[in-house]
């Protein structure tokens, strides 16, 4: 038996609990792993509250980032580069339910944790890492251009905006002013939220290209300001791509190899990923509130 962070029925993050779950063995390309470090999502929070639907049954597991160690090999289990899973291994990506003290992931979703990346970074980059190397896929940006990053000091934003920074292009993000220093840390140009966004944005030069990472007022923006619609792409405001006529995110660049070099590179300093605070497995509640409340930048991660 391990524990788990559990939940009964759908609401905010006071449904959650821990408990002991059974624990069963990995099956056929599956691990299980000792769960160090769960990274938490605002999708993990929209499922909890019931406006992602679920078919999954009650009581459910919580989480899908994950960094451990593996503890138990299924038969068949080999990693992306084709090296076979052994116990001992510390990997990292996506597990279903991470946010427990044992978990069991498919091989296909993890890649090996390198020695010099921290494992609360570690345990929170697979959603925040992938979702930004697929906004760059979907709209690709050079040094040709200037980008409108929305939402760019929380985590798809930051690690959208060094991506991007680090092609040659020129990169404009929103954030809360608390924010803005960190920002320009890694070369981004801050600019403030709120009432005129495209007027600011507009006299700072022209803008190419908008990757909206928290709503949809970047798109707005974008549209405002001529942005092409086939230049714009967003995570969150799925309805105001439809009424625009903007992309979607492309989700074949969500690949265990890109996770491997996201990783070598947050491990190298070329990239940054802050974590804003570590709760311990029995304070689930409280690190859901903070994921649900705080305007810190970075992530939260559980450390069972």
């Amino acid at each position: 038996m391990s524990r788990a962070a559990l939940y009964d029925t759908t609401g905010g993050p006071d449904v959650l609990y821990v408990a002991e779950v059974a624990d069963t063995d990995p099956g056929p390309g599956e691990v299980t792993i000792r769960v160090r470090a769960a990274g938490l999502n605002p999708f993990d929070a929209k499922m909890r509250a019931g406006f992602i639907p679920s078919q999954a049954p009650f009581p459910r597991r919580i989480g899908g980032d994950v960094a451990g160690t593996v503890e138990a090999v299924g038969a068949d289990a080999v990693y992306w580069d084709g090296t076979p899973a052994a116990v001992g291994d510390d990997v990292m990506g996506r597990a279903a339910g991470a946010v427990g003290d044992r978990v069991t992931a498919h091989v296909n979703e993890l890649t090996r944790r390198p020695a010099a990346l921290p494992v609360e970074v570690a345990g929170s980059l697979q959603v925040a890492g992938l979702t930004a190397v697929s906004l760059l896929a979907t709209v690709p940006v050079t040094s040709a251009d200037t980008l409108l990053i929305g939402g760019a000091a929380g985590a798809v934003g930051l690690v959208a905006a060094q991506l991007a920074h680090a092609t040659g292009a020129r990169v404009i993000g929103t954030a809360s002013p608390v924010n803005h220093e960190l920002l320009r840390t890694l070369g981004i140009e801050p600019i403030a939220y709120g009432d005129t966004l495209a007027a600011r944005v507009g006299a700072l030069g022209t803008i190419t290209a908008v990757y909206d990472c928290h709503g949809r007022d970047a798109l707005d923006a974008g549209v405002a300001l001529d942005v092409p619609v086939d230049r714009m792409v967003a995570i969150a405001a799925y309805g105001a791509l439809e009424e625009i006529g903007a992309h979607n995110v492309e989700r074949d660049a969500r690949t265990p190899e890109n996770l491997a070099r996201l990783a070598d590179e947050l491990a190298s300093g070329k990239l940054s990923l802050p974590v804003a605070a570590t709760f311990p497995l029995d304070e689930v509640v409280a690190a859901f509130t903070a994921v649900e409340s705080s305007h810190a930048p970075g992530k939260i991660v559980v450390t069972p």
